[in-house]
């Protein structure tokens, strides 16, 4: 059942951080759930300003954060931050050379990765291949 559709329906939706890491295991065959471990606290961070409200809800509904005193930009950072310390907790990695993608022609590979990957429209920021590249490149 899992990313059938019918979660969706209906829904506009935003899986940016899908889209890019099946370009990225295009490229390296890599583990999906790693990827999107590896992707998803950057990307998050890099369009949060397009959606605090949003962040801010992920946090307090899913990380239980209180949000007594703390702005919606507050509150969206310290649920990514919570995200980020659950993905260490359970010891997935952080980054791409943890999963054993580094050295020579990386750089190439992820411009190509940026530059194959679908872009949804639908996203808090609708981001483009260079910040696609950017957010891959932060992650390495």
């Amino acid at each position: 059942m899992a990313e059938n559709g019918i979660l969706k329906i209906g829904k506009a939706t935003a899986f940016q951080a899908h889209m890019i890491e099946h370009q990225l295991g295009a490229y390296t065959d890599c583990n999906h759930g790693f990827g999107l471990a590896v992707i998803h606290p950057t990307m998050y961070r890099h369009m949060m300003a397009g959606a605090p409200e949003k962040f801010a809800r992920f946090a307090t509904e899913v990380w239980g954060i209180d949000a007594a005193g703390k702005s919606a930009e507050e509150l969206a950072a310290a649920g990514i931050d919570a995200l980020e310390a659950f993905i260490a907790e359970i010891g997935l990695p952080s980054t791409l050379s943890e999963m054993g993608i580094s050295g020579e022609g990386t750089d190439d590979m992820l411009r190509a990765v940026a530059d194959s990957t679908i872009i949804i429209p639908t996203c808090p920021k609708v981001l483009d291949a260079d910040e696609i590249f950017e957010i891959l490149e932060a992650v390495k």
